[in-house]
């Protein structure tokens, strides 16, 4: 993960921090952590489809404790809504970016709602180094893990999301036209991370390849 750095004195990374790599070292999920060089990202606003998105989340340290003096929760970041609760929880399509100090570094798409892929995402913290399960996803154990340490690190950290279309289709079932929604998250989320690498020459650091379905 880190062949292309070979000491503090050599990396710029997002953080802006000194010897990011000694950090790193030292982190015990160090594993699941991936170092983001500042050049390998864009600001938000110079991002060429920067209109479609609003701010949807903070991303946080989670501190919070309950009247005992105890954590209330064993996750260690958490996602603030900016917008209204309702939309949050609802269960609809959304393309979201991960933004580091202003700087891109994840597209992503969800067909079930910002809540339950952020639900999702703090599952990250299962990993066997942090003495869980390691019950949890190869991605949501990088991102949860990533967006912890660049925390830790004093970066800010947002959530930016574009609420998709809905999209109504018709298709006959025993020869009786029905009406349903579409899901179309897939396509939208393969054609904006195509559309970036075209533009910036690589996906964000921290996206999987687009869906090979949708490629052209």
């Amino acid at each position: 993960m880190t062949d292309y750095i070979s000491s503090c004195q050599e990396i710029k990374d997002i953080s802006g921090k000194e010897c990011v790599i000694e950090k790193y070292n030292d982190a015990e999920t160090k594993l699941w952590i991936k170092l983001i060089l500042a050049s390998r990202t864009i600001p938000l606003d110079e991002y060429n489809r920067r209109e479609y998105f609003i701010l949807v989340a903070n991303i946080v340290l989670d501190n919070d404790m309950n009247k005992d003096g105890k954590k209330k929760r064993n996750t260690v970041i958490k996602f603030d809504p900016t917008i209204p609760k309702q939309q949050y929880d609802k269960k609809n399509e959304w393309l979201y970016l991960l933004v580091i100090n202003d700087r891109i570094v994840k597209i992503g798409g969800t067909r079930t709602g910002l809540k339950n892929r952020i639900g999702s995402y703090l599952c990250g913290h299962h990993v066997q180094e942090r003495g869980k399960s390691g019950h949890c996803s190869n991605t949501n154990g990088y991102i949860y893990n990533t967006l912890e340490f660049y925390l830790q690190l004093g970066c800010e950290i947002k959530m930016y999301g574009y609420n998709l279309p809905q999209t109504e289709v018709s298709i006959d079932i025993f020869g009786q036209e029905t009406k349903i929604m579409a899901q179309t998250y897939h396509a939208y989320e393969s054609a904006f991370l195509e559309d970036y690498k075209k533009n910036y020459n690589e996906y964000p650091i921290l996206s999987d390849n687009c869906d090979p379905e949708y490629k052209k």
